[in-house]
């Protein structure tokens, strides 16, 4: 990776569902001497085919793919690759993403806000060994609430939608027990009192109920 940015060219690979945001950075890169923009990919799984094929310096991903926060879960499993630096992309202001991404292993996170130079900036900085985090990141990570894990996540998704005890249970193929056990510690861990509020802070989160 050194090498290569030393040699002034950076390969990148964009992950993202939205054509229009990998348009604009395929549109940016063209003719640029530094960054060669070698791949795009918009699920989970064809970005990890491509990141093996390719083998960049930098991805940048999206948060959300496919109507779940499935960049995550690709960050998780491309930090196995230290060769590739990962830059995070949220249309998404909520602090527990960025706590999640910092803590995932991304070298960077940014909102789809910011314009495409600061985009270009932040994938220069964290090829040659640097980082991009909003400043704010250190009360983030001490006060954002830890994302829930993928399979409460999946409970609160049915939580969100009404269903009881009984009907989540048989949704994610488990005991009324262990959901009983997952929403105690929900409960405890986020300091609610109600299915409700839960609920409610599942939707604020961003963890259930998005859409990109």
């Amino acid at each position: 990776m050194v090498a290569r940015y030393a040699a002034g060219v950076i390969r990148l690979v964009v992950v993202d569902d939205h054509p229009a945001i990998a348009a604009a950075i395929a549109a940016a890169t063209a003719g640029r001497q530094d960054v060669e923009l070698v791949g795009r990919a918009a699920t989970r799984d064809s970005a990890l085919a491509l990141v093996d094929r390719v083998r960049p310096d930098v991805v940048l991903c999206d948060i959300w793919l496919g109507g779940e926060p499935a960049g995550l879960d690709l960050l998780r499993q491309l930090a196995s690759r230290p060769a590739t630096r990962v830059v995070m992309l949220s249309g998404f202001e909520q602090a527990s993403f960025l706590r999640a991404a910092f803590e995932g292993g991304a070298a960077g996170y940014l909102s789809k806000a910011v314009d495409l130079d600061e985009i270009l900036d932040a994938v220069l900085a964290v090829a040659a060994g640097d980082t991009r985090f909003p400043d704010v990141t250190l009360r983030a990570l001490r006060d954002a609430p830890r994302r829930p894990s993928e399979r409460e996540v999946q409970a609160l998704v049915l939580l969100a939608r009404g269903s009881t005890n009984d009907e989540i249970a048989m949704g994610l193929g488990i005991s009324v027990k262990t959901v009983e056990s997952h929403l105690r510690r929900l409960f405890g861990r986020y300091g609610v009192l109600s299915r409700t509020e839960l609920a409610l802070l599942a939707v604020r989160e961003g963890w259930v109920g998005a859409d990109p």
